[in-house]
């Protein structure tokens, strides 16, 4: 049935496409940050490893490719995850994953759940309160130029989020490059 499926339909084929693109963007993200999956915030990826979790992507695949928007949906997820990998992937890779998994200990151990809770809260902040809104005035209300500006709200948010980041990150590397020169004069 799956060789007539593939045959048969280019479908399954664009939507296999699809899927896997998104869940490869997550793997070797997740690769390029914590090779050694002491980072990985997934327990049981931990524990099944690399191995494991290559295996549990064939169903993935399988299932995706069978509807456009179930692929989308892997897809947008995953390179959500592939972000998150990303995100401040530049300190990890420099500090190393070892060091910085102990690094990381340390700050936890000195730091009050509270303020790990509200530190780390901002996907819900933003993803999931954004995905309810639109979730809402789509279906209930039926007012797509409402979800139109919730959609431009958080396009405007990763893209100046980005380059606000990136311009402080790199300016802040401008200044301890000189100060640095400036101890060595």
């Amino acid at each position: 049935m799956l060789l007539q499926i593939l045959t048969q339909n280019s479908t399954f084929l664009i939507n296999f496409f699809i899927v896997t693109a998104g869940r490869s963007l997550d793997m070797l993200s997740t690769y390029y940050v914590t090779a050694k999956l002491k980072l990985e915030t997934n327990k049981l990826a931990r524990k099944i490893g690399w191995k494991g979790m290559m295996l549990m992507q064939i169903p993935i695949l399988i299932l995706g490719s069978l509807d456009l928007y179930l692929a989308i949906f892997i897809f947008l997820w995953s390179l959500y995850l592939c972000a998150n990998n990303l995100e401040s992937s530049w300190y990890v890779r420099k500090k190393g994953e070892e060091k910085y998994y102990e690094e990381l200990r340390e700050m936890l151990r000195q730091t009050p759940v509270r303020k790990i809770v509200i530190g780390e809260i901002s996907m819900i902040l933003s993803f999931s309160f954004s995905g309810i809104l639109i979730l809402i005035l789509v279906f209930i209300f039926n007012d797509l130029i409402a979800a139109f500006f919730i959609s431009l709200a958080m396009i405007c948010h990763g893209v100046l989020g980005s380059y606000r980041s990136l311009s402080y990150l790199i300016s802040l590397r401008k200044t301890a490059i000189n100060d640095k020169k400036e101890l060595e004069s």
